[in-house]
Parts: structure tokens; sequence; C-alpha cells
């Protein structure tokens, strides 16, 4: 079971973005055996479901028995899809995306139709020895750019590495953060697809979400300079989620313009990771998305998949095409040239709607 599909994760989905969800349950023999919060969008005429929040999700699996669901003998699609017709799902086509390829395998989707999702994620797992965890990744190159990194901070007038353990401190790192990514994606010619206000209120509310021991739904890091002329300035700024031992990155940034050759970004990923290991957490999760960073930290690389469930004619006719369309955004992800190209031609269309002036 994931993050992303927790109580606190829809609630402050639904929440931030008025997101109106159908919550299936699947049972077996009377025994709830999973439970999928589902978002119904528009495509079109097409009404596709798909987990709530999605769009900002590293991982879906809604809430699963694995327990029972080792069980239960393998559901057919058939089978699914009328179940989900006769519950009254308002949907064309039922599209889970983004699930580990164990999710996958369950008995309620084992028989679905699936293509990889287009992004693989990254994964680093951690023990109680933080060398242990260094091993696996080069750790004397790694320390050594570590103690670079320090050495040229300390020359700026030092650093902290800070944890937003109240609301005020959380927030601040959180808004460091929307800064910076909105100041990335417009030098990169790319929309922000954090710009929403909506998308804004969904992360404010899961970063001043708490448990009983206090503890945030989102946890914000950052790298603060203690000294120097930019004194109080937040260089990097990441997002943490927590779940059975398992970390995920959900977000990161850095201060492109301030020490700016002090590899900020990575004495952060140093930072929590160590503090990770020594929690005692068992892998620490990149999410997904294939970065240069992420395959220098990670030694695991996980394929994602996405199953579909057609309900209508409709949503027969569409299945092809959307499978069609998940497998070309992988082809382009996976070839450089592609890639680059595809990259360029969206800040192109992006560019010349900035300055396309709207009509009186």
């Amino acid at each position: 079971m994931t993050f992303h599909q927790s109580r606190v994760w829809v609630e402050a989905w639904t929440a931030a973005t008025s997101a109106r969800l159908s919550i299936v349950t699947l049972e077996h023999n009377g025994d709830a055996i999973a439970i999928l919060p589902l978002e119904i969008t528009h495509i079109g005429g097409l009404k596709i479901a798909q987990f709530a929040g999605t769009a900002f999700s590293n991982e879906n699996s809604g809430l699963f028995d694995l327990a029972k669901l080792s069980v239960v003998d393998p559901i057919s699609a058939a089978e699914l899809a009328a179940a989900l017709s006769h519950a009254g799902l308002d949907a064309d086509i039922v599209l889970l995306d983004k699930m580990t390829p164990e999710t996958a395998a369950c008995a309620a989707f084992s028989d679905l139709p699936r293509v990889f999702h287009q992004n693989p994620s990254f994964q680093l797992p951690l023990f109680a020895d933080f060398t242990a965890v260094l091993a696996q990744i080069n750790g004397k190159r790694r320390r050594k750019k570590f103690r670079v990194s320090e050495r040229r901070l300390e020359a700026l007038g030092g650093y902290r590495h800070i944890i937003g353990d109240d609301d005020a401190l959380a927030l601040r790192l959180l808004d460091t953060f929307l800064e910076q990514k909105t100041l990335r994606f417009a030098a990169q010619g790319l929309p922000d697809v954090f710009a929403d206000p909506g998308i804004r209120k969904f992360f404010r509310q899961l970063a001043t979400t708490r448990d009983a021991e206090g503890r945030a739904a989102l946890e914000l890091h950052g790298i603060e300079l203690t000294g120097g002329e930019h004194e109080g300035q937040i260089i990097a700024v990441a997002g943490l989620t927590i779940k059975h031992r398992h970390v995920t990155c959900q977000f990161g940034s850095i201060n492109e313009e301030i020490a700016a050759d002090v590899s900020a970004g990575e004495l952060l990923f140093y930072r929590m990771i160590e503090r990770a290991a020594l929690a005692g957490h068992a892998v620490f999760d990149f999410g997904v998305g294939d970065q240069p960073y992420k395959r220098s930290w990670c030694p695991q690389r996980s394929e994602l998949v996405d199953c579909y469930v057609p309900l209508t004619v409709k949503g027969r006719m569409a299945a092809p095409l959307i499978a069609g369309l998940i497998r070309l955004k992988r082809t382009i992800k996976t070839s450089r040239r592609l890639h680059r190209s595809a990259v360029w031609a969206r800040g192109l269309l992006t560019r010349r709607q900035q300055l396309t002036p709207e009509a009186d």
C-alpha cells in the first residue's frame, strides 16, 4: 500500500481541488480486499476513471489487503468490468496507472490488459549502516562529493539541514520550492504544473496535516545558508512521504543562482538518505521519471504498469488508442533524440501560448 491512496492523500486532494470521487470497494465472500478511490476526468467525450490525484503521485496501488488478495482466485477482466458497471461507476474506461508489477499481478488485476508506463521509478535500499548504503553506489566518490559541497558552503558562511517540524517552517519550505520551480519552468519555456491554486492548496494541506506525534504527511526538507551575504536563503528543497518504512521523494528543487556550484540538491539527498537509514527505513524511493541524478543514486529500477478496463463501447474503442499513446510516450522517453525534440516542441508551444494576446 502506498501513501498516494491513503486517507490523508485523498482528503487533501478532494478538499483542495473539489474533485468528486467514486470509492470502489472490491469484496470477496463479504470481505473487502481492495478500495479504489477513483476520479472521473473528461477528455473530449471520453470519461476516464483514474486514481485520485494520479498526476502528482509517484506510484499507485489503491488500498489493498494483501493477505486476502493472495488467496483470491484471479478475476477475469470481463468479470471486473461487469462488477464495476453493475456498481454504477460512471466511466467509459478505468485506467489504473503507475502500479508496481507486484500490484498489477494481484488477483484483482492479473487478467487486465496492460502496458508499461512511460516512466520507470528508481529506488535505493537502506540499511542501518550508512556505509553499506553508500557502498551500493560508489561510496568513496559519493562521500568525496559530499565533502566538496560542504567545504564550498562553509566558505560561503555555512549551512544547516532544516526540516519543517512546525507548520510555519513547512510552509516556508514549500513556498520556496514553488518559487524555485516557477523560475525553473520559465527558464525552460515549460508550463508550470504547480501553478494551479488548487494544486498548491493540496500540497499545503499535506504539509500541515500531522499525526498524533506531530509528523507531517508531507515532510519538507531544505538546505539553508547560515552566514554570508545570502544568510537565511534556502537553496534546496525536497518533499518526502513515508509509509511502511518506504520513503518517497515527491519533489525537489534548487536555487540555480545562489551557490550554483555547490550541488545543493545532492547534498540535501545525502543528508535525507543518511537520516532515513539511521531511522530504520527500508528504501528511499526517488519516484517516477528517468533523470541522471536518480540513476547515480539508485541501484534499483522499477518498471511501472498501466492497466485498463473498458466499461462501455466507447471505452472499448478508445482503449487501443490510450494504450498506443502510452507506448508512444514511452518510446519518446527512452530515446534521447526524440525526448529532446519533444521537450523543445513543448517549450515552443508554451512560449507561443504565452505570447498570444487574449481576445477583448
